[in-house]
């Protein structure tokens, strides 16, 4: 049995060689036929144009993003590494936001695109889905991006049916660039005016609090005499020091003279009078003087009240530091709020392109050239199959 097993395998590699050898010709034929086939069926079957637009994102600096980078869930990295930000472009440019409904929308309203027959031919409920199969963003390393659109026709397509699927592509795609640039600035606007209104309501929170500062300090100076302590110490202390420097001349002067005349001698009960009247006058220098003077300061008091004024100048001109930073980055704020800029660079508009991407007629004739040989050594095989059982059953 293995022996004739082998021996029809042998023959039915020798019938299928003959066959191959006498019908090379037909092979060839069938193959022809087939790839003429396919290049008919790439005019029948739908034609799909793509249409690419070449963009760039604007690396546009915001000075007062920093605070906006905080409202907006960014890292910000200005005012010596605390605030202040760049916010990155390219977070627009993402596939995400291809598929949203909002850029789709504003495609179809931009571009009106229910004045074409292919667009309208698409139920209502499948419009949005088809735009946003329709796109596709690629990312290249030097920061380009490539926005691509690709529309289809239907089957049997015509000349206008192809002229206008080309004219499709290029449309979604330049609206879409178009779309993504507002929506781009309607969030950096966004961001910018939660940003000032925040910047507002602390504003007006620091100056109430600086008001009171200011009121606070008003009163401590008016009760404790002060207008510019530190000047006033001086005076002060330059008062007692000559007053106290007077005091010790009249009293050498006095023990001189207690030594020269008697104790009731008139030079001596003069100078004693002197010296009374300078003892009261250096008591009230170092005192703050009487209660109608307006100007004069305990030196005793000093330095506690110099302590109190320091630290409350000091929260003043913390305040009014912050103050004008707020107003700065309100200023810049409100500039990135009403600014008109671009967030994109259109590097090279999609224009209507001529060739189709789909059907390939090359690729298409090659492929059915081949599975046209590959039927016919098929066809060839199972011939050779069933001639070789037949010569099997007759003998």
């Amino acid at each position: 049995m293995q022996e004739q097993s082998d021996i029809i395998s042998h023959k039915e590699s020798s019938m299928f060689l003959i066959y191959i050898k006498h019908n090379i010709k037909k092979i060839l034929i069938v193959s022809i036929c087939c790839s003429i086939l396919g290049i008919l069926l790439s005019y029948i079957l739908p034609h799909t144009y793509s249409s690419t637009v070449m963009v760039l994102p604007i690396d546009q600096k915001n000075g007062g993003s920093g605070i906006a980078s905080l409202l907006s869930g960014n890292l910000p990295s200005g005012l010596g590494g605390i605030m202040g930000a760049t916010e990155s472009k390219n977070s627009f440019l993402s596939p995400e936001l291809l598929l949203s409904r909002t850029l789709s929308e504003m495609i179809e309203k931009q571009g009106n695109l229910k004045k074409y027959d292919q667009y309208l031919s698409i139920p209502d409920k499948e419009k949005i889905t088809e735009l946003r199969k329709s796109l596709s963003i690629d990312t290249r390393r030097s920061g380009i991006v490539l926005i691509e659109a690709n529309w289809s026709t239907g089957f049997f397509p015509s000349y206008q049916d192809k002229e206008q699927s080309s004219l499709l592509a290029s449309i979604i795609a330049n609206e879409a660039a178009h779309g993504i640039d507002i929506i781009s600035k309607n969030k950096s606007t966004s961001t910018a005016k939660r940003a000032r209104v925040f910047i507002d309501k602390i504003m007006a929170e620091n100056k109430a609090s600086l008001d009171s500062h200011y009121l606070a300090l008003q009163q401590f100076q008016k009760q404790n005499k002060i207008v510019e302590l530190e000047e006033q110490g001086k005076l002060i202390i330059g008062n007692a020091v000559v007053m106290g420097t007077e005091l010790a001349k009249a009293q050498i002067e006095l023990d001189i003279a207690k030594q020269q005349f008697q104790s009731d001698a008139p030079a001596v009960t003069m100078l004693q009078k002197k010296v009374a009247s300078l003892q009261k006058q250096f008591s009230m220098v170092q005192s703050g003087g009487n209660s109608s003077d307006q100007f004069s300061i305990n030196l005793k008091k000093i330095p506690e009240l110099g302590k109190k004024y320091v630290i409350m100048l000091r929260d003043i001109k913390i305040m009014e530091q912050i103050n004008a930073y707020l107003q700065t980055q309100r200023t810049q704020e409100y500039i990135q709020e009403v600014r008109d800029f671009p967030e994109i660079q259109i590097v090279e508009k999609a224009i209507p392109e001529i060739k189709h991407i789909f059907p390939k007629r090359s690729i298409i004739a090659i492929i059915f050239f081949f599975l046209g040989i590959i039927i016919s050594i098929f066809y060839g095989i199972v011939r050779a199959s069933r001639q070789s059982s037949l010569l099997y059953i007759k003998k």
